[in-house]
């Protein structure tokens, strides 16, 4: 039960990693990762994708006779990678005092009128939408046709055929029909999106990308590959790395080596941030930072003398290895594999000043409450952080 959770009405019991399909990668490992299910959802428990999708089609039932086809205005925000970046380079004027004319797009959110198909929101949940065909992907400020991967997700996932607005369209009826979705349309998993994905960007910059690509243009990642073995992505221009057998992921190696610029105002490194809202906030360049006195611990040293000696620390939160984030951490399993309960690394040299030995139990606290747990002493941690 996370912070959002306890000040939630209603909670809904979703599956965990091993009672769901679906698929977990970063921008930190270059490998597409495959959640299968073991097991099924314990007890009244659903996949994210299950739980949507019934929302979908309870939804779909009971707005009938309330809700139709209805026009929203939607306001969307000035997005990055898009020449709306350049609305108000340098200075911002507010058209609510009065500063300037609203402007959609430039001194206001971008305005767009919707259509709203509301008895249809089912329908549109379990099938890709016709755009997809006709307007095509992109991301990262360039866009490319997906005409032929459209028709490709109809053989694999089958078609709709049942009447309606979505027939013909292909279908996105399970969690593994979604993964395959996001392989077919992705450059990182289909090599002949990312071909078209380097294509496009070379007509922006004049230079010619698509080499980064070739080797894999007939390479296709299905979900059931991913299961076999966990698959490396494929370059694509929506990051700065390459993957590479001669080069090691890294940030911005694209912009040093094929000359694109990089996604700034100017297209060059930036260190300085002329930008009033920038200014405002005293982050024009990068400079030093010193940690934000929040008057946590100014009252409690030497107010509660237990009788052992007391040190000030700075209390860190790294990733913990034992465990999955906050969760998981006290099963039996990953007790075994560590100390058996809550843990606390410190210093060698805050250790001795403080008469402390590895595993000895110790309290830490503040104004904000107190933890007890095991001391674990080590040369890896800097004086006066825990």
């Amino acid at each position: 039960m996370s912070t959002t959770c306890l000040y939630s009405d209603i909670v809904l019991p979703t599956a965990t990693w091993y009672e769901k399909n679906d698929l977990n990668t970063s921008d930190m490992h270059p490998f597409i990762h495959p959640l299968s299910a073991a097991v099924d959802p314990a007890w009244e428990a659903r996949s994210d994708w299950e739980i949507y999708k019934g929302f979908a089609k309870k939804f779909s039932e009971v707005c009938v006779g309330h809700l139709g086809v209805e026009k929203e205005l939607v306001l969307t925000p000035l997005m990055h990678d898009t020449p709306a970046e350049l609305a108000q380079a340098i200075d911002v004027k507010e058209w609510k005092k009065g500063q300037c004319e609203l402007v959609p797009g430039k001194t206001a959110p971008a305005m767009t009128v919707i259509e709203r198909d509301y008895p249809n929101t089912y329908k549109k949940f379990t099938a890709l939408g016709p755009l997809m065909g006709k307007v095509g992907n992109g991301g990262k400020g360039i866009a490319w046709n997906t005409e032929h991967e459209v028709k490709q997700l109809a053989e694999l996932n089958y078609a709709v055929t049942d009447e309606g607005i979505t027939k013909g369209m292909p279908r996105i009826e399970t969690d593994i029909d979604a993964a395959e979705v996001i392989l077919m349309l992705a450059p990182e998993t289909n090599g002949e999106v990312a071909v078209k994905a380097w294509q496009a960007l070379s007509k922006i910059t004049g230079r010619e990308h698509a080499h980064l690509a070739h080797a894999k243009e007939d390479e296709k990642l299905r979900f059931r590959d991913l299961q076999a073995q966990p698959r490396k992505i494929i370059s694509s221009p929506t990051w700065s790395g390459i993957e590479s057998e001669k080069v090691s992921y890294n940030a911005g190696w694209t912009n040093v080596n094929e000359l694109i610029p990089w996604r700034t105002l100017t297209g060059r490194q930036q260190f300085y941030q002329d930008h009033k809202w920038m200014l405002g906030f005293g982050e024009g360049l990068c400079v030093y930072r010193p940690p934000v006195d929040l008057k946590t611990v100014h009252s409690d040293p030497g107010q509660k003398d237990n009788g052992n000696p007391e040190v000030v620390l700075n209390f860190i939160t790294p990733h913990q290895k034992w465990g999955i984030h906050s969760t998981y951490t006290d099963n039996l399993m990953m007790l075994t594999l560590s100390r058996g309960g809550p843990i606390v690394w410190l210093s060698e040299d805050d250790a001795q000043r403080a008469g402390i030995l590895d595993n000895d139990w110790i309290e830490l606290y503040n104004v904000n409450g107190a933890i007890a747990a095991r001391a674990v002493v080590s040369q890896r941690v800097s004086p006066a952080c825990a």
